[in-house]
């Protein structure tokens, strides 16, 4: 009885100090980071988000909604356009944000893969019948972090020594 009540002890030990977060990727998961906020921009209101946060190298997605400012209605036929640009030099990403990216019919999301940590100058461009318009922000893309990976694998090889120490442990008292 001693034994399991150490084991558990142990196992809950080993999960709460080893917490590691869990990074998603995609739009709408590991969180994400409204950077035009409802902005009346020309004919639109534009709504644009990244994620996740924090952006890290990997994959990212910028989300837009469109909204036309006259009428409150959401603009489902628009061309939005993302461009990215390292401000350190590099290769400028552009990508296309669709409805098929964001699941649904009136979002519009554009995935990139990022190779690249440091500043990223972003432009959304917005193109539809009443007429296109852009909005520019900053990106920050952090490097990755390897010690989260490492820890993770490490965790599962911790735990069965634990166990194979402890019932080494109680066979010989």
């Amino acid at each position: 009885m001693k034994f399991s009540r150490l084991l558990l002890v142990a196992i809950i030990f080993i999960f709460l100090t080893c917490v590691l977060p869990v990074y998603a990727v995609g739009p709408g998961t590991g969180g994400s980071k409204v950077r035009v906020n409802d902005e009346k921009i020309g004919p639109y209101i534009l709504l644009v988000a990244t994620s996740p946060l924090p952006v890290r190298v990997g994959q990212m997605s910028v989300w837009v909604r469109v909204t036309d400012a006259a009428t409150g209605q959401l603009r489902r036929d628009a061309v939005v356009t993302v461009q990215m640009t390292p401000r350190g030099g590099g290769q400028t990403l552009t990508g296309q944000a669709t409805h098929k990216n964001a699941g649904n019919d009136y979002d519009y999301v554009a995935h990139f893969d990022v190779a690249q940590a440091g500043q990223w100058d972003i432009t959304v461009t917005v193109e539809d019948a009443p007429g296109t318009v852009e909005t520019r922000f900053v990106e920050t893309v952090s490097r990755g972090s390897n010690m989260t990976t490492l820890l993770a694998l490490a965790v599962p090889f911790v735990v069965l020594i634990i166990v194979v120490g402890m019932y080494l442990w109680r066979k010989t008292n």
